[in-house]
């Protein structure tokens, strides 16, 4: 028979070291929950470290760009403003421009077919060349015997340089038909003016003992809106006339 007092030792025993092996199981699921806890709390920071990031990645770009420069806006003539969109500006024609520039000849302008120097004695004679009579301006207000309608622009210049020459003579001779009229203005600013010469409508202009300087030549039309092709001529020879 077993005496008594062991077995209650055995008995204690068991009840010390129980609440020990209970103890880790308890701790067991404490310590997963403490894992998981820490995880999601992990997770959040890495989240808003990344939000973070993104943020200051954000903020880098836009400070590192630059700013628009706003394009300037070009300006625009009244003259442009009024030109419909899609219509090409056409240049006026001589006529229009020598229009525009009043009702009246204006030898400052410069000629239509050119100018020429001559020298007393000049070779050939006479010298021509090739012009177109007409205009918009009628030449009568100048007196004196004026007529004819011209540009404001003289047609041709001559500078002549004189001499012993005691004549110098301009003519035009159309190369079909027309009455044309010569206006002429000399080196001293005075207007002289020629119509029908020599039995004919040709016009002619004589200069006796003639100065040197600057003649400016219009070719006149007698009839408004009549354009007649032709020659003027400039001699020195008493024989040569229309």
């Amino acid at each position: 028979m077993v005496p008594a007092g062991p077995a209650v030792a055995v008995t204690y025993d068991a009840a010390r070291r129980a609440p020990e092996t209970v103890k880790p199981m308890m701790q067991a699921p404490a310590e997963g929950m403490f894992h998981d806890v820490m995880s999601i709390q992990r997770a959040r920071l890495q989240t808003w470290i990344a939000a973070l990031a993104l943020l200051a990645l954000l903020a880098s770009a836009c400070t590192a760009a630059p700013a628009a420069t706003p394009e300037p806006t070009p300006e625009v003539s009244e003259t442009e403003a009024a030109t419909p969109e899609g219509s090409e500006s056409e240049e006026p024609t001589p006529e229009e421009s020598e229009a525009s520039t009043g009702d009246e000849l204006d030898f400052t302008l410069d000629p239509n077919f050119g100018s020429t120097d001559l020298t007393a004695g000049f070779t050939p004679d006479p010298f021509t060349v090739a012009v177109v009579s007409g205009g918009p301006i009628d030449a009568e207000y100048l007196d004196g015997g004026c007529d004819g309608w011209a540009t404001a622009a003289p047609d041709y210049q001559v500078t002549y340089t004189s001499g012993d020459q005691s004549l110098l003579r301009f003519y035009f001779v159309p190369d079909t038909t027309g009455d044309a009229t010569l206006i002429i203005n000399t080196p001293d600013g005075e207007w002289v003016c020629g119509d029908d010469s020599f039995d004919g409508l040709d016009p002619t202009v004589d200069f006796d003992d003639p100065e040197g300087g600057r003649y400016d030549v219009w070719i006149g039309s007698f009839d408004d809106g009549e354009q007649i092709d032709g020659e003027l001529n400039v001699t020195e020879l008493e024989s040569n006339h229309p």
